[in-house]
């Protein structure tokens, strides 16, 4: 089949919300105050954000990226405060204060699709955050499971270990790549997943060592899923910082090219995870 002429779907999903400090998504810089004030923050100073998950219907496969929450965080599709917290610590339940609603969780939309767990050939991870893995259970059955080396290593180790849920994820089979040295990229460090150039998997960090983000791509047309490394198009285009994540300087980076992308004319879209205006959609390439 030619690549070059076969479509390429992007669904965009919003599997859940969170109620987060105005700290998180523009802090202005990583640093202990934000992230602590962050836990403790008045719901009247916080920002409501929706976590997403990305299929990719490719002719190699679909391609599942991030779970969104899981049902167990919000059985009655409301907050629910016990709930979250037997998933997660409590100074991480206060910090995200999520909730799914019915018919949101990942497994149901793609449910709703006439999609089962066994017919998603990669289910790809950005990184281990609980918001990108509290879903990932109900997707056992698919075919792979795939997460960076370098975010695999740092995810029991370091500040990481208070940060990302090792109960969300643990035991899942679970593969890992190393990023190839390239031109792509702020490190130039990317990973071609189907090695046609046509999903490209880019080292972007900052908000975690091995996060990344996506570049799909046909023809000349391409997608950027920017996943965490940005929160909305402002955070590129005025290079606003966040107040949650791990290296500014790192962010500065990661920043700049997605802004970089931007600009492309043959960019149609740069999508960040956590952006209220971003809809959900359907982009076909």
């Amino acid at each position: 089949m030619d690549n070059e002429k076969a479509s390429i779907k992007i669904h965009v999903m919003h599997c859940g919300s969170m109620l987060v400090s105005e700290k998180v998504p523009y802090g202005g810089g990583v640093t202990l105050k934000n992230a602590v004030g962050s836990v403790v923050e008045k719901d009247e100073r916080r920002v409501e954000l929706p976590v997403s998950a990305y299929l990719i219907e490719h002719p190699k496969g679909l391609v599942l990226v991030d779970t969104g929450w899981g049902r167990e965080i919000s059985p009655n599709g409301v907050y629910d405060a016990a709930a979250v917290r037997s998933q997660m610590p409590a100074y991480l339940a206060s910090f995200y204060h999520p909730w799914v609603g019915r018919g949101q969780t990942v497994s149901e939309q793609l449910a709703a699709m006439g999609i089962k767990p066994e017919d998603i050939d990669i289910v790809l991870l950005t990184h281990l955050d609980a918001d990108h893995t509290s879903g990932l259970r109900s997707l056992a059955g698919a075919k792979r499971f795939l997460l960076p080396e370098e975010e695999r290593w740092w995810a029991d180790r370091t500040v990481y270990k208070a940060r990302q849920p090792v109960k969300l994820w643990e035991g899942m089979p679970i593969e890992v790549f190393w990023f190839k040295g390239t031109m792509e990229g702020p490190l130039w460090w990317s990973y071609d997943l189907f090695g046609d150039e046509t999903v490209t998997l880019i080292c972007l960090p900052g908000h975690t060592d091995g996060h990344i983000g996506l570049r799909i791509k046909n023809g000349k047309s391409f997608v950027v899923l920017a996943s965490d490394a940005a929160y909305s198009a402002r955070s590129w285009q005025e290079m606003l910082l966040p107040g949650y994540g791990f290296n500014d300087k790192s962010i500065k980076k990661s920043l700049k090219w997605l802004g970089e992308q931007a600009q492309d004319p043959n960019c149609i879209s740069v999508i960040a995870n956590h952006d209220p205006a971003v809809q959900p959609q359907v982009i076909e390439l």
